[in-house]
């Protein structure tokens, strides 16, 4: 089931990021966000990673999908975290930041608080 989840938010991110890059050289990448996480803009990092994780949370559960979702993420949890998270997962894999925000923030998240099988 993590494996469908994993394949399907791929599926949503992927596309999103190659088009992105080339054609809009806007939309957020790792490194960006990784720069906007500075105390400085802090609440763009906060709100770039809180939309992300929303959007993806929203996204199975209006396919109906809670099931297959991609992370689960537990009572309590603070946006703090997550921005821990995200920011500790592109300090820790700079190979992966020119590409799309979105799915390094998505990854990060999955493998912190994966869903129970």
């Amino acid at each position: 089931m993590r494996l469908t989840a994993l394949v399907l938010a791929a599926g949503f991110l992927c596309p999103a990021s190659g088009f992105a890059q080339e054609q809009f050289p806007a939309f957020v990448s790792g490194n960006k966000l990784l720069e906007a996480c500075t105390p400085v803009q802090l609440p763009f990092c906060y709100g770039y990673v809180e939309g992300v994780a929303d959007a993806l949370q929203s996204t199975f559960s209006a396919l109906h999908m809670q099931q297959h979702a991609l992370f689960c993420l537990p009572q309590g949890t603070t946006s703090r975290q997550l921005v821990d998270i995200a920011i500790n997962h592109l300090r820790d894999h700079p190979e992966q930041r020119h590409y799309v925000a979105s799915a390094d923030v998505a990854l990060a998240l999955a493998n912190a608080f994966p869903c129970p099988q």
